[in-house]
């Protein structure tokens, strides 16, 4: 029996993985990712590997790889404080915002309190994405945007926006909330606008900024500042003990130190119309900080004032609900990630599924092949750890982003 060719949208960390571990595995595979490189827009900042991620990351990487991931790793600090924004108190993060996380995954995100630390990382997604793509750019296609999938008679064939076409034994969608192959294989598994809003970017680590910003959240880990509106602020120094660069002989573009941060709230308290928040260039959304923190202690207001602009942009929050679609297995077409089981950062649980669906993606292609029933096994399996962590996610959301449960959402088109 010819060896399966499979086809993935989607060049996220969730779709990438997937292709090392395929390749690891002799299986071919072509990759198809809609930005014309790797490097057209931000990838987000760290994002904290852990658990079933952790474990699927592992199985997924050759060895070289994965010492290069542990060796990338910024520093972990654990957790610090929840500090009030106005007159700066503080409790214990965990006594504030209780134990979360767990097999789900967590600590990855604005919660996920308690996680397995078993090659547990602190990860930069430019980083991750960078080393997830060496070894296998000549198999990966930029520029590519799904439109549609046909069925043939011993497989697949997707068409993509430039008029061109490829067939495989597999397609599978990993191209996360907007997914256009979840939209054709599930067109009523709809996801929902949970009605937390944020405005994320970066702060490099200067000499300023130390001298500015409070000294306990500096020499901390994972810290929450919040006020009485409420607005939330997630932070965490991400400090780097080696060059990326050095490490990768080249191949990885070195990361400045920098202070990662999220600050959310529920669509009310932003200030703006939705319309006007979701239209935000970069520039608009760093004013939007400073004016939602303008009552805020200046040693917190200053990561703010000395944030890298280019880097601040809004984001609404999206999420499946904790609910299993009906979904009849396919031998032919298949989701992964986001682009099945979106959910909400605060548990830190998203990017560790994905990688938890990769690994027992190209596990069961490995021992059984491509078949309807091996498809069967796989969605059985992932719904077993990703519906707890959809739900564990909007537990913690509730705690940090303004949402408001599952009754304040409404269904979105994508």
């Amino acid at each position: 029996m010819s060896a399966p060719h499979i086809l993935i949208i989607g060049g996220g960390i969730g779709g990438l993985a997937l292709a090392q571990g395929l390749k690891r595995h002799n299986i071919p595979f072509t990759l198809f990712e809609r930005d014309a490189s790797p490097a057209t827009r931000a990838q987000g900042y760290r994002i904290r590997i852990a658990g079933i991620g952790a474990e699927g990351l592992h199985s997924l990487l050759p060895e070289d790889l994965w010492s290069l991931y542990q060796r990338t790793c910024a520093e972990g600090k654990g957790f610090g404080a929840k500090l009030n924004a106005i007159d700066g108190s503080q409790t214990p993060i965990v006594g504030a915002f209780g134990g979360l996380g767990g097999r789900g995954g967590g600590g990855g995100g604005p919660g996920g309190l308690v996680e397995d630390r078993k090659w547990a990382g602190k990860a930069d997604r430019t980083i991750l994405r960078a080393l997830l793509l060496l070894g296998i750019k000549g198999s990966v296609k930029f520029g590519k945007t799904f439109m549609k999938y046909e069925f043939t008679e011993s497989g697949v064939t997707a068409f993509f926006s430039d008029g061109t076409s490829e067939t495989g034994t597999l397609l599978v969608g990993a191209e996360g909330v907007t997914s256009a192959v979840r939209k054709q294989l599930l067109p009523h598994h709809r996801y929902v606008d949970t009605n937390s809003r944020v405005l994320y970017g970066k702060t490099l680590i200067t000499p300023e900024l130390e001298g500015q910003f409070a000294p306990e959240v500096m020499k901390g880990g994972i810290t929450v500042i919040q006020d009485s509106t409420p607005l939330t602020l997630f932070l965490e120094p991400t400090r780097f003990p080696n060059d990326s660069s050095v490490e990768s002989q080249g191949r990885i573009a070195k990361t400045e130190d920098y202070m990662y941060w999220v600050l959310s709230g529920h669509a009310e308290n932003m200030g703006l119309s939705d319309a006007d928040f979701h239209t935000l260039n970069c520039e608009q959304a760093a004013d939007l900080t400073m004016k939602l923190t303008e009552k805020w202690l200046p040693s917190f207001r200053c990561l703010f004032k000395l944030q890298t602009v280019s880097q601040c942009a809004p984001l609404r929050l999206i999420s499946a609900k904790p609910e299993r679609p009906e979904w009849k297995s396919s031998a032919r077409v298949t989701l992964l990630g986001d682009a099945i089981h979106a959910m909400m950062p605060a548990g830190g649980s998203g990017a560790n599924c994905a990688l938890a669906d990769a690994a027992s993606l190209v596990k069961l292609i490995v021992e059984e092949g491509v078949s309807k029933e091996m498809m069967g096994k796989y969605i059985d399996g992932m719904w077993e750890y990703s519906l707890p962590a959809i739900q564990q996610s909007a537990m913690a959301a509730q705690k940090l982003l303004g949402f408001k449960g599952w009754d304040d959402t409404k269904e979105v088109e994508l």
